[in-house]
């Protein structure tokens, strides 16, 4: 179970200066950051440590930051979100909006700040969480030995290799995205 951290600001940005400048002014107005250089590297964060704030780039390698702030909505939908992005789009799909934007600029990193404060002070105390339940994922044999799943983690679908081993009883496998223990079951593809 993640621990929840009332300082603690998740800063997810593939820019090691951007991590490293805006860490330095977040600890300074007291926060503590915890630097993650993509969305993948953030949800591994996740399991370990819940934010009272996350920060997030937009544009990032292996996850995107659009990708991430839509998992983190489904999964920790009372942790807020500040976007952090060179340009914004003209519009966010409601279920990936984030509480507020800001244009990422060295200039503009008080403002920022002044953000995380504002959104840290809004957020009730303790943040709500729903409890996460690890039941495995009930999947089908597949063509070309292998199974299909998706992972509870990071949400995205993943191949896992088909072997006479794993279809008699509950298995594990691990995510190729995030490495994240996926538990499955195989269901019997033979009518009842």
């Amino acid at each position: 179970m993640p621990e929840d951290c009332a300082s603690c600001i998740l800063l997810v940005d593939d820019d090691p200066s951007i991590r490293t400048l805006l860490s330095m002014h977040l600890e300074q107005e007291g926060f503590k950051a915890i630097a993650a250089k993509d969305g993948i590297d953030a949800l591994v964060k996740l399991r370990d440590t819940l934010p009272k704030v996350i920060i997030s780039d937009l544009q990032m390698p292996r996850m995107s930051g659009f990708e991430f702030i839509g998992v983190v909505r489904r999964r920790y939908p009372t942790i807020p979100v500040i976007a952090l992005s060179g340009s914004m789009p003209n519009a966010f799909p409601e279920e990936i909006k984030p509480d507020r934007w800001v244009e990422k600029s060295i200039r503009l990193f008080p403002d920022l700040v002044q953000a995380v404060d504002e959104l840290v002070r809004e957020t009730p105390e303790p943040v709500y969480l729903p409890q996460v339940i690890r039941i495995p994922v009930r999947t089908r044999p597949a063509f070309a030995g292998y199974f299909i799943l998706a992972c509870t983690d990071c949400l995205r679908t993943f191949r896992a290799t088909s072997t006479p081993e794993n279809k008699a009883a509950e298995q594990t496998a691990v995510c190729g995205h995030c490495q994240a223990r996926v538990p499955f079951v195989v269901e019997s593809s033979e009518p009842q």
